[in-house]
């Protein structure tokens, strides 16, 4: 039977694994912070493209949509209301 050839330092080569394993994680890490810094760079330079609403369109804006929710509050109630009278009046 072969024996496995013993390291300088007495060992079959496992603190090179260990180190191989090191530098790989360490090579690792550094690509997945090179990804998000170029990724947060890329979100800046877009943020500064972005054209931001003035006050009285945010104003504008918050009243439509307030102003169509409940629009569609009463039309859903009235609807609500019919079919309750209906289903009430089938089942009796």
């Amino acid at each position: 039977m072969a024996r496995a050839p013993v390291s300088k330092t007495g060992c079959c080569g496992f603190e090179s694994l260990l180190a191989c394993q090191f530098y790989f994680v360490v090579f690792e890490v550094y690509i997945v912070i090179s990804k998000v810094s170029a990724f947060l760079g890329n979100v800046k330079s877009e943020l500064v493209k972005v054209t931001w609403p003035t006050k009285k369109d945010t104003y504008s804006s918050t009243f439509v949509v307030i102003a169509f929710v409940f629009m569609v509050a009463v039309f859903l109630w009235g609807v609500d209301s019919v079919l309750s009278v209906l289903v009430k009046k089938l089942l009796s």
